[in-house]
């Protein structure tokens, strides 16, 4: 099954491959004994749907020769990778997003380099997105391999509906219409366990 880690890990060791990093690809098979054949089944794949072609073509293909086999090597290799398993319209929340990766919330908080707080305050909501630079969106939204605008989309979407019962009295209606309290990035790091350096990395 072409889980979401393992289509991670994929696209990995094709990066670690366009560097020249066999150190890294190295590395990559190591680390992940669970996922072991799974990879070099991949690379088996790849290797044997030309994937080195692409590195050839200057010195082995006419020049009009090329558009057509890269055009043939992108095909093969969509095939083998396997489209993204969520789209903005099955994943609707940043807790959904993380579920779908399989990640718990201390994997995601340690992944993004945040306190388990202050990625609590992003699943529920809380972080006032006007209040992220763009510089910050990138970081966000590039550690889970999405868009800024999905993942602005999905940060809008985790604020939680408001209901309301009748049997409540206006003060509790009014404080359940307020829902989590809204804060910017800037204060939910002031206000986090996070250490310096990291605050710093966020901040910078």
């Amino acid at each position: 099954m072409n889980t979401p880690e393992l289509r991670q890990l994929k696209m990995a060791w094709l990066a670690a491959r366009e560097a020249g990093d066999q150190q890294e690809q190295l590395r990559l098979l190591r680390a992940y004994p669970e996922q072991q054949d799974n990879l070099i089944d991949f690379i088996a794949g790849y290797h044997a749907t030309g994937g080195d072609a692409t590195n050839q073509l200057s010195a082995d293909v006419q020049p009009e020769v090329t558009p057509l086999t890269q055009r043939a090597f992108q095909n093969a290799l969509e095939r083998v990778i396997e489209p993204q398993a969520f789209t903005q319209t099955t994943i609707e929340t940043l807790a959904e997003l993380r579920k779908s990766l399989n990640l718990s919330k201390s994997e995601a908080a340690r992944r993004l380099r945040l306190s388990i707080d202050v990625w609590n305050k992003f699943e529920s909501g809380a972080i006032d997105l006007f209040s992220l630079t763009q510089r910050q969106l990138e970081r966000l939204s590039g550690c889970f391999n999405i868009g800024i605008d999905q993942f602005s989309s999905l940060l809008t979407g985790s604020q939680p509906a408001i209901s309301l019962n009748r049997r409540q009295t206006r003060q509790a209606s009014q404080h359940d219409q307020q829902g989590p309290q809204r804060q910017s990035f800037a204060e939910a790091l002031d206000r986090s366990t996070m250490s310096a350096e990291d605050k710093e990395f966020w901040q910078a």
